[in-house]
């Protein structure tokens, strides 16, 4: 049997991409403000929230400095188009690592509250770490891929190729992260 709903439309699925992670990310600031649970787990881990967030500050900052790295020196039209797009990616890149990191957080801080995890069974690699690192990760958050790919993904994958004495670094530590952070959660 056919169905009657009809298809989104091209520019309704990409609003729908750009709007909705911000959505999510207005949804969480609110359910912060609001619930105590979140709150207290922050405020418990701030020792490893807080480099964590200095991480992804840093990260954010390489990734809106690629524009320039990439453009600036090229022809004058670009180097300006490098300088302009440098404070869109910085915020960017900011918004989709602090929105993954925050909405992981407050998984962590939900299964704490309730005693159990939500979701689905945790598949292989997370079983593997956790047994062998005793990181329990838990959940992965909703990834906005569009905007992670725009954001995050092209401007590492850019200082890869520019820069890998220091984009190789970070994207180790950023892998690392969340298995240290998971490591030593108490």
């Amino acid at each position: 049997m056919a169905t009657t709903q009809p298809h989104a439309s091209l520019p309704q699925r990409l609003g729908q991409q750009f709007l909705g992670p911000l959505d999510d990310g207005l949804g969480l600031a609110r359910r912060y403000r609001e619930v105590e649970a979140l709150q207290e787990y922050l405020g418990a881990n701030l020792r490893l929230v807080a480099p964590a967030g200095l991480l992804l500050l840093v990260t954010a900052i390489a990734c809106g400095l690629t524009p320039v790295m990439l453009l600036v020196g090229a022809r004058p039209a670009a180097s300006l188009a490098g300088l302009l797009l440098a404070p869109l990616v910085l915020l960017g890149s900011l918004f989709v690592l602090a929105l993954l990191f925050f909405s992981w957080l407050e998984e962590r801080a939900l299964v704490r509250s309730l005693g159990h995890r939500t979701g689905p069974v945790p598949g292989k690699l997370a079983r593997w770490l956790k047994r062998k690192l005793g990181a329990d990760l838990g959940r992965v958050p909703r990834v906005p891929w569009l905007l992670a790919a725009l954001f995050v993904v092209l401007p590492l994958a850019t200082l890869v190729r520019m820069a890998p004495g220091v984009a190789v670094p970070l994207i180790a530590l950023l892998v690392a992260a969340p298995i240290l952070y998971a490591r030593f959660d108490p």
